[in-house]
């Protein structure tokens, strides 16, 4: 893990908490991937094989166990989603900071010292389409007044992906118990 010269003491502790807390994400991602397999597997097998089931379930348990395991899969894939972007955004603050630690990295550490013009800010912006945009430019500005930023929304990102993968599980096991309740 990278920290870059200009924390204090203070914000190092931070960071290490921060990108330890986040290390989870990862395996969360893998956990998610495999309620999806599994699920998938489960509303596959029922739907090739729907007129079989329905004699085997009522019509209200068929529909909401299907239901809640397809909202079950929507909460995976925002788990999965929300940690690839936890972990590839960690990796990028690393490399920042190990670039920030060069020689030529004093250079950067330089200009970040100073107020960023906005013709700047518009040109690191501009790439972007809306909303992304009003996204970044928000990000940057912050992120000038707060060094561990981008470490926080991380961290409200992990908070996130803990919600949609508990109720990925919750809703995955809901529906299969709404199947089951409903054998006839």
């Amino acid at each position: 893990m990278q920290y870059p010269n200009h924390l204090s003491a203070k914000q190092h502790l931070q960071r290490l908490a921060y990108v330890g807390a986040l290390s989870v994400a990862e395996p969360a991602e893998h956990f998610a991937t495999w309620l999806l397999t599994g699920t998938a597997a489960i509303l596959g097998l029922i739907i090739v094989n729907v007129d079989a089931v329905s004699n085997v379930l009522s019509e209200g348990s068929l529909r909401w166990g299907l239901s809640l395991m397809t909202l079950s899969m929507l909460c995976g894939v925002i788990t999965k989603q929300l940690g690839i972007a936890i972990k590839r955004g960690v990796a990028l603050l690393d490399e920042l900071y190990a670039e920030l630690n060069t020689p030529r990295g004093g250079a950067i550490q330089e200009l970040l010292r100073t107020p960023i013009d906005d013709v700047f800010t518009k040109e690191m912006v501009s790439p972007f389409l809306p909303p992304f945009k009003s996204f970044m430019l928000k990000s940057m500005q912050h992120g000038a007044t707060d060094a561990l930023a981008s470490e926080k929304r991380f961290i409200k990102m992990f908070c996130l992906q803990m919600y949609a993968s508990y109720a990925q599980g919750i809703l995955g096991a809901a529906g299969i118990i709404w199947l089951v309740c409903g054998i006839k």
